[in-house]
């Protein structure tokens, strides 16, 4: 320890310099921090008041409590459209119409064959027969896009039609 006292006391000018030189860099250093951390109480005085007076923890709440309530509005409307693809299976939204003259005598394309099934492919094939003196309509069953009685070429090309076609929508974009 006496060799470090000799030291210094041989040197000492130079050694007050050196420790003046460490005190002035560290009061700039306190300094810069002292204004460092004013900004950052000024930004957090400003971020707990809010802007316009509000508290931000009382934002943030507000925000959380209408986010939970859209969330629940979404689930709600996730459950109807669920229920809703559910009813489209069975909706007759498969649609095939062919129009032809059923007879030689008569034109126009009156007559037609109709074909309305679900997605499952069971429905309808309606049928309308025009003549000059009368009009004739035919009902036959569908069953899995098929029909258990005999079909006509017109109420074939309806069911190709409404198998290429596919769905049809109730709602136009």
């Amino acid at each position: 320890m006496d060799t470090v006292f000799q030291y210094l006391s041989a040197h000492a000018p130079q050694a007050i310099f050196i420790l003046s030189l460490l005190v002035l860099a560290l009061v700039v250093t306190n300094l810069l921090q002292a204004r460092r951390i004013r900004q950052f109480r000024t930004r957090w005085k400003d971020l707990m008041g809010g802007a316009q007076g509000e508290n931000i923890e009382r934002l943030l709440y507000d925000h959380l409590r209408e986010r939970l309530n859209v969330q629940s509005q979404v689930d709600m409307l996730r459950q109807r459209t669920d229920g809703l693809e559910d009813k489209m299976t069975g909706a007759k939204r498969h649609v095939g119409l062919v129009k032809y003259d059923a007879f030689e005598d008569v034109g126009g394309s009156q007559s037609f064959a109709l074909a309305l099934y679900d997605d499952k492919g069971d429905g309808a094939l309606i049928t309308s027969l025009v003549g000059r003196s009368d009009c004739r309509v035919y009902c036959k069953p569908l069953i899995g896009g098929k029909s258990e009685r005999s079909l006509s070429q017109e109420e074939q090309r309806a069911i190709r039609e409404a198998v290429q076609t596919g769905p049809k929508s109730i709602v136009s974009h």
